[in-house]
């Protein structure tokens, strides 16, 4: 059976608006003292701590923090390391949205916290996947592909509640809330905002298991007021 999804878009960074004229020039920024306090309330709202098995983040530096300070009981009582996910990255080829390589994030969070063996295991060679080519385009068509693929990879993981942090754009892709060429159907997510998902199957696209479907949850409809 397929795991259920909770995802997370991560807390206030320095690249924000609010914080940093022209934040989006900033090189793989850190997460503000508010979006740490974002963090922490997620935290403690979040009442599945001790049922997550499986811990995901992409590579850049906020998402890794959000994931730390939002999930700290999964990581203390269950052990889980975070698993950092090129996939997951977000949809931009700004410096705010360009990764560090895993040497930098090792130098910062450590090996036993993260795990960085994806970020060596991706189309270009070691840390290729912040360079925005190839599979990690921002071009509509590589993103949705992109998106598909991260959908697949977690429908098919034998966890039962999966964790991923990740950014605004890319959980529109994730959440199929954008068009063919990636105009968002929906409003923004906010800063530190979490959803549940189940998996549902296309089984209309003739490709085997067909193409992995995330429809939110009614708990998490209402947790949000939708």
């Amino acid at each position: 059976m397929p795991p259920i999804l909770h995802l997370m878009r991560h807390g206030q960074g320095y690249h924000s608006a609010e914080v940093t004229k022209d934040g989006h020039l900033l090189h793989d920024p850190e997460l503000t003292p508010k979006g740490v306090e974002q963090c922490k309330a997620r935290c403690a709202a979040f009442d599945r701590h001790d049922h997550i098995d499986l811990l995901l983040a992409s590579p850049l530096r906020r998402a890794i923090q959000t994931t730390t300070h939002a999930f700290s009981p999964s990581i203390a009582r269950r052990g889980l390391r975070i698993i950092a996910l090129p996939a997951a990255e977000e949809v931009s080829s700004d410096p705010s949205d360009t990764g560090s390589s895993a040497s930098a994030l090792r130098s910062q969070f450590g090996d036993e916290l993260v795990d960085y063996s994806y970020l060596s295991s991706t189309a270009g060679g070691d840390d290729g996947w912040f360079e925005h080519v190839g599979d990690f385009s921002s071009e509509a068509q590589a993103v949705h592909a992109r998106a598909e693929a991260l959908r697949r990879w977690i429908r098919d993981r034998p966890e039962t509640e999966v964790v991923l942090v990740s950014h605004g754009y890319f959980a529109h892709y994730l959440t199929h809330e954008v068009d063919a060429q990636g105009k968002q159907t929906t409003a923004w997510w906010g800063e530190a905002e979490l959803r549940t998902y189940r998996f549902e199957e296309d089984a209309s696209s003739g490709e085997g298991r067909g193409r992995a479907v995330l429809v939110e949850t009614e708990e998490s409809k209402k947790r949000r007021g939708g």
